[in-house]
Order: C-alpha cells, then structure tokens, then sequence
C-alpha cells in the first residue's frame, strides 16, 4: 500500500464521527503528511477515501512520476496557457474552490471537514451555502504518533545533523563569523543528502546566547566564550532538532556553573520522558532544577515539543499543556538559561517516546563546555 493510501486511511474514523461526505486538506504540513508531496495545493478524501491531488500545473508531471496512479492528478491553473497537451489533466479557473463546486458537485445537503477555514476555498463553500467543520485539530492529533517509516526519516535527518555539527566543531569555532558557521552547517547538511534545514540554524556566541532565537551575525567568535548552536535537517520532508553549547577557549565558572545547572535540568526532564506522564509535568522537572540553582527567572520558553513534517508540533511540553505522552510521539527536551550581558545556554535532544519509555535519536555529546 502507497504512502497516500496508508496514510489516508486513519481518517476513516472522523468520516463516521462528524458524519463528514468530504474531507479537504489544504495546510501545507497537512498535505505533506497525506501524500508525502511537498508541492500539494487541495487533497480531497471521500467516504471510500478515494483521493484527488490537485498541485500547480508547474510540478503536474514531477508530481505524476512519484505518486504513479496511487490518487486521482489534477494540474491547476489560472489559465490555460500553453494549451494542453494529450493526456494533461488540467482544471483551470480563477478560483481553485470552483473544483468543489463544479467538479465534485458539492451542494448545501453536503457537511465538508476543512482543515483551514480561513482559506478562500472555505468561503465560496460558505457562499454556496455547503456546512464547513474545522478538522485541523484532529490531523495535528494523527501526527503526533509517528509509524515507522516517519521515525526513519527522522533519524536519518538526526544523522546528518550531526555529522555536520561534528565536522564544524572539528575546525574549530574560534575566530570563525558566527554567518561563517551557520554557513558550513547549511552546506554540510545539504551535502549529506537534507533536501533542506528545518529551519535557519541558530549560531549564538557569548552575549548573542541571551537571545534564544538569535540566529547569527557576522559577529566573530572569540576565546574563553560560550556559542549556543541550534541546528536541523529535513530529510524527505521529516525535520530534526539540536542545540549544543560549546566552550571555545577555558571558560569563567559563572559561564560553566550555569552550563552544568542546563545539562541536570536537561538530563532529569529527558529521564521523565515516557508514556502517560504529562506533558507539563516534564516541564516541571526542567524548572525546578533551575531553581535549585536559582536559574529559574533566565528561563524563558517551553522545555520542547513535538517534531515531524514541521520542526514544532504537538505534543508543547510546556506549563500549560495538559496532554499526556503517547507512545510513538518524537519529542525534544530543550532547557536554557539566558542572561543579558553575559550569554546563554540551551541543550537540546529529539527522543522518540517507546512502548516502555522514551529512546534518544540524536545522541552527539552534550557536555562540550
């Protein structure tokens, strides 16, 4: 069975519970998960779960050569020009919402599960009279758990990050431009076979790591300083997550009393990582480590969250979240100080929640400092 097959079959339960007759995707996360394409524009799924796959007319036939006739193929268009050629199924229209109207023939009778009902395709169903339910909630839900093939791109994307941390830190961070170093990642990466970062790599020397999202400048790194580094790979479509803090030189022991307090809170919150435990309970293990070390107040963000197609999902280990973990969720665990003027550290692991417990994907060393 196809990707789009497996994976649209885990729907069938909502068609039942919200007495849907169509479900539509229009999230571009959510059409990845469906159908494994990175270019979809609408998924349709009826009752039998039969699908339609309408992406731009530009990727119809790079699109065709990876789905086969696993779903139904619809080029769209604004206009049609060239005109098509034999066998080139196109829909072309102003408004990609008149497909549902024209094509599939949906009617007021009709009650449509959408997963973004801000989309303009919602209001020309809106207009027409046609009952719109937002689903999106019940997608994120099916992501969280991932199967097998999800966590092997996940580890494969683990792998490449790492690989390409390592070979920085081999060179040497000190006197490199914090650009000059998020430069080296992003083609280590892409080398090693990511077919993109999950997002701009954080490079955050000395004070610049009391900015947890600061990404980088061409601030030069120096010696006797910390650098926070915040890295990811995406590997046919699955996302990874990684911070390490390093120690260029010999550092004060504020710098390293602060670095020993993130690596206990870090180690103590992975270690509660399993099935059933509430998510906000992990973020409270991280926090009262830190108090411990009278640390709490630089702490300034949720312990972590879930990953996959996006680098944030759900589950949010966060104060605030009330859901338990589940087996087969990948998650991170990323505690971190921040304190103006003087820097910041974050570390960070991706782990995939077992049957029993949880598993570390990423594994590169943590005490670099």
């Amino acid at each position: 069975m196809g990707l789009i097959k497996n994976r649209t079959k885990k729907t069938i339960e909502l068609f039942d519970e919200l007495s849907l007759d169509i479900l539509i995707i229009l999230n571009e996360p959510n059409l990845e998960y469906l159908t494994g394409i990175d270019s979809g524009l609408m998924l349709i799924i009826n009752r039998s779960l039969d699908t339609t796959l309408i992406v731009p007319r530009l990727d119809l036939q790079r699109v065709r050569s990876i789905v086969d006739n696993e779903t139904t193929l619809i080029g769209y268009s604004t206009i049609e020009v060239p005109r098509r050629i034999p066998g080139e199924n196109l829909f072309v229209s102003k408004n990609l919402g008149d497909y549902l109207l024209r094509e599939v023939g949906l009617r007021p009778t009709n009650i449509i599960g959408v997963d973004n009902i801000d989309s303009p395709i919602v209001k020309e169903l809106n207009s027409a009279g046609i009952r719109v339910i937002n689903v999106n909630n019940y997608i994120l839900r099916l992501r969280e758990i991932k199967d097998e093939s999800e966590i092997s791109m996940i580890e494969e994307a683990t792998r490449i990050t790492e690989e390409s941390l390592d070979n920085v830190l081999r060179e040497g961070l000190e006197g490199k431009r914090e650009s000059d170093v998020a430069a080296m990642l992003y083609y280590g990466m892409i080398s090693r076979g990511a077919e993109d970062v999950a997002f701009r790599p954080i490079v955050a020397s000395g004070p610049n790591g009391a900015y947890p999202h600061h990404v980088f400048t061409s601030r030069t790194i120096g010696r006797n300083e910390l650098v926070t580094i915040d890295v990811g790979a995406r590997y046919h479509l699955y996302c990874t997550d990684m911070t390490r803090t390093i120690a260029v030189g010999t550092i004060s022991k504020e710098l390293r009393d602060m670095a020993m307090a993130v690596l206990e809170a870090h180690r103590k919150a992975s270690s509660h990582v399993k099935p059933g435990v509430k998510a906000k309970d992990i973020d409270l293990v991280a926090r009262e480590v830190l108090s411990e070390y009278g640390y709490d107040k630089y702490y300034i963000h949720s312990t972590g969250h879930g990953v996959g197609i996006e680098v944030h999902e759900r589950p949010a280990i966060s104060p605030s979240s009330d859901e338990e973990l589940r087996p087969y969720e990948v998650v991170t665990i990323e505690p971190g100080v921040y304190i103006n003027g003087i820097g910041g550290v974050r570390i960070e692991d991706t782990l995939l929640i077992t049957e029993s417990g949880s598993r570390p994907i990423s594994k590169y060393p943590t005490e670099l400092f």
